[in-house]
């Protein structure tokens, strides 16, 4: 008898998932009739079937997704002093879950999703409501349903991970930290808050490290929001407050010393053929006159750094079709990339401590739309001509280069990565 009321389960769980993928497929919303046969089931049969009904339609969904792209939902820039008070009610709160008792460590040891049924659920319920990123109480406790993929989703998108709605081990790692920690990274945040918040106009750009994002800001309002990728770990980039007075377009790159030793060394000694591929050259000096012969260079000593390389401009050069120039003693600058792909990632620290920019087009016709008689199609205009060219800014615009590994943003607290370890957490 066990067994056919186990079949029978089954047969409904496969015919309810069936009704429920040809509604999302063929509708903006559930038909309400398909409660009303719910209801006349015996509750025996309702195993799997209320956790996987859409409360809301997929066009709703969609618009989900979408807000998943870039970490601030908000118009509002996250440097104010509204933000700075929302960040010490969120202490406050943390606060409140310490001295409750904090929550219950999740100890899952394989990838949980929809349709799961395990009684570690139930504590996965009860974490994700302490945060708020839960807020319902529906479904079935032990069962992984719509309502904890919801949460789970807005739990990753609040600490940068691939919002999946999949419980996998990136995402019990963040589940996992103690409120005490999240506490001290919250506090050391409200200060670095405060100090990027000093001395900002009404117009400037700020890049946030650990959330790979920029942010364009006019009157507090963000008119402009573009993934970057900053430096690794070992080459990191650093915060700095500085102002963009000028724009190169399509510039020649004149490579570091530290970049000829650590990588253009290394990369010809497995391929001769590197710098011609590359269109780099190698030159006695900074009158770039004479070229140097790469095969006369022993490139297993350090005889590559006593001359000058420089890679010829181009859509392949390493910093794309434009660098933007601020005074700062670490000579690092915003520029593009050819190498788009690397905008795909969550976590993008790839560079040797500058920042490439997506989109950087819009950035640099934000930046000049001050000056007299710039317009789009003078920014079109370069960028077809292919020539290296030079635009001083009108009105030099602020940039502040941070790191902040904790905001907050249309209410919501984010989290990241602390990837430089300057968080007063071990």
């Amino acid at each position: 008898m066990k067994k056919l009321q186990n079949q029978s389960r089954r047969l409904i769980k496969s015919f309810f998932y069936f009704i429920l993928i040809y509604f999302y497929l063929n509708s903006t919303t559930l038909n309400a009739s398909i409660y009303d046969q719910i209801d006349k089931l015996d509750r025996s049969d309702l195993f799997y079937v209320e956790d996987v009904i859409f409360e809301s339609s997929p066009a709703s969904l969609a618009q989900i997704a979408d807000q998943y792209i870039l970490p601030i939902t908000s118009d509002e820039t996250i440097l104010t002093y509204e933000s700075y008070l929302e960040l010490t009610d969120t202490i406050t709160r943390y606060q409140k879950i310490h001295k409750s008792g904090g929550w219950q460590e999740i100890k899952i040891d394989r990838e949980l999703g929809i349709g799961d049924v395990s009684p570690d659920i139930i504590a996965l319920r009860n974490r994700l409501k302490i945060t708020e990123d839960m807020v319902e109480d529906r479904g079935i406790a032990d069962i992984f349903d719509i309502f904890v993929e919801n949460g789970l989703k807005k739990f990753q998108f609040r600490h940068g991970i691939a919002p999946t709605g999949v419980l996998d081990d990136a995402t019990i790692d963040a589940l996992n930290m103690p409120v005490e920690d999240k506490l001290k990274i919250l506090g050391a945040n409200k200060t670095r808050l405060l100090n990027y918040m000093s001395g900002l106009g009404s117009k400037y750009i700020f890049v946030n490290i650990p959330g790979n994002y920029l942010l364009a800001v006019d009157d507090n309002k963000i008119e402009f929001q573009t993934k970057v990728v900053v430096g690794r770990d070992e080459r990191q980039t650093p915060t700095l407050s500085s102002d963009i007075y000028e724009i190169n377009f399509f510039p020649f790159w004149h490579i570091p010393e530290s970049i000829v030793q650590k990588d253009i060394a290394k990369a010809m000694q497995i391929d001769s053929e590197y710098l011609k591929k590359n269109n780099i050259f190698i030159y006695q000096d900074y009158y770039y006159k004479d070229t140097i012969n790469p095969e006369y260079i022993d490139w297993y000593s350090d005889e590559p750094t006593l001359f000058k390389f420089r890679q010829n401009p181009g859509y392949t050069n390493s910093l794309g079709v434009a660098k933007i120039n601020f005074a700062n003693k670490h000579a690092v600058f915003l520029h593009d990339t050819p190498n788009k792909s690397l905008f795909s990632d969550g976590q993008r620290f790839f560079s040797s401590g500058c920042v490439r920019v997506q989109n950087i087009d819009d950035l640099i016709q934000w930046l000049l739309s001050p000056n007299k008689g710039w317009t789009r199609n003078k920014l079109e205009n370069i960028l077809n001509i292919v020539q290296t060219t030079t635009v001083r800014m009108d009105e030099e615009i602020p940039i502040k280069i941070g790191y902040l590994t904790a905001w907050y943003d249309n209410g919501l607290v984010h989290f990241r990565e602390d990837i430089y370890g300057k968080d007063p957490v071990r």
